[in-house]
């Protein structure tokens, strides 16, 4: 897999289970309404401790692929915004109780239900604490709470390295 999978793969999940947006933090766009979750990409690709495994593979046209693999790592930081407002039936909502507790939510799918949706292919190898990252706006507090979550995955590299070049001979001559 690749890193661009990896992530996609982690947002379309946390999408589908938590019903809010989930952006990156990055991108240029107009800020959704609350709650929302952003995340960046800190470590896009953090090598295993080995040389990798490496194989060979011949096709039908007589050319040879040399693959390499290894379990290669990810860091992604997860933020949730939200904002002390009034809700749709006019009662309060507090922005720091609702971003604590969608965090809360999110750092359950990394630990239980996101680990199933990821499996086999991307392993959840940890899941930081939340902690407070909240900002001051001109005349109000947007409410955050993130953390960080490393990822584990297979990245492969292929590239083709010629073809066979032996020369076979029949007979017993030299």
């Amino acid at each position: 897999m690749t890193a661009i999978e990896v992530r996609n793969k982690v947002v379309s999940g946390l999408r589908g289970y938590l019903g809010v947006p989930v952006n990156l933090s990055e991108q240029v766009s107009e800020e959704p309404g609350v709650p929302y979750i952003i995340y960046s990409v800190t470590s896009p690709y953090i090598p295993g401790n080995t040389l990798g495994h490496f194989g060979h593979k011949a096709s039908d046209g007589g050319n040879i692929t040399e693959t390499r693999a290894e379990q290669a790592g990810m860091t992604m930081s997860f933020t949730v915004c939200s904002q002390s407002r009034k809700g749709d039936d006019g009662c309060w909502i507090w922005g720091e109780d609702e971003a604590m507790g969608l965090a809360e939510k999110v750092q359950g799918w990394f630990l239980h239900t996101g680990r199933r949706f990821l499996s086999p292919e991307v392993v959840v190898e940890s899941v930081g604490n939340a902690a407070p990252r909240s900002t001051l706006m001109v005349d109000e507090e947007a409410n955050r709470y993130g953390f960080d979550v490393l990822v584990k995955y297979i990245r492969e590299d292929a590239v083709e390295v010629g073809g066979l070049g032996i020369a076979v001979s029949k007979g017993g001559g030299r």
